[in-house]
């Protein structure tokens, strides 16, 4: 809104990003707007869905895991889109309570703060990756399942990105 860039808005931007993974559909779809359409229903006492259960993706709500960690995802995110850019929370901070999210469900980040955690994808490391052109990194040893991180919809990609 006041057209500054700063570390402020790009957390706003990925609070958008984390609202959009919760219920898989675009930031403006419909003439409703994600952020606003959260916060509306945003119930605190609703300890399993915050309110957002109608909301919510249906891959997420069919689930047989239980989400112990949604709320507090659901809350960090609407933290993040706070109209108060002062009362954002810093993207360090948004790093490490996820990895904390991901400690309480028993799944590990294999990193334990926001410097740490340009290691583990080895972007230190080395000439620059391109995510889409570059060969995948090698696996590591580590017994995590990859079909509880599959992309649950709301978008389309082309097979192959090309530049405009």
């Amino acid at each position: 809104m006041s057209q500054q860039l700063t570390e402020k808005s790009d957390v706003y931007s990925f609070g958008v990003v984390m609202l959009e993974l919760i219920v898989a559909k675009q930031p403006i779809e419909k003439g409703k707007y994600i952020v606003r359409e959260a916060k509306r229903v945003f119930d605190a006492d609703d300890a399993e869905f915050c309110g957002l259960k109608d909301m919510v993706d249906a891959r997420i709500m069919s689930t047989n895991n239980h989400l112990a960690a949604f709320g507090k995802f659901v809350q960090l995110a609407l933290r993040c889109v706070d109209e108060v850019a002062t009362a954002r929370p810093s993207m360090s901070e948004v790093v490490k309570e996820i990895e904390m999210m991901l400690q309480s469900e028993g799944l590990s980040s294999a990193s334990t703060s926001a410097s740490t955690s340009a290691t583990e994808f080895d972007v230190t490391k080395g000439a620059p990756r391109h995510p889409y052109n570059d060969p995948p990194l090698p696996k590591k040893d580590k017994d995590v399942s990859t079909d509880s991180f599959e992309y649950s919809g709301g978008y389309s990609f082309q097979s192959k990105v090309e530049p405009k």
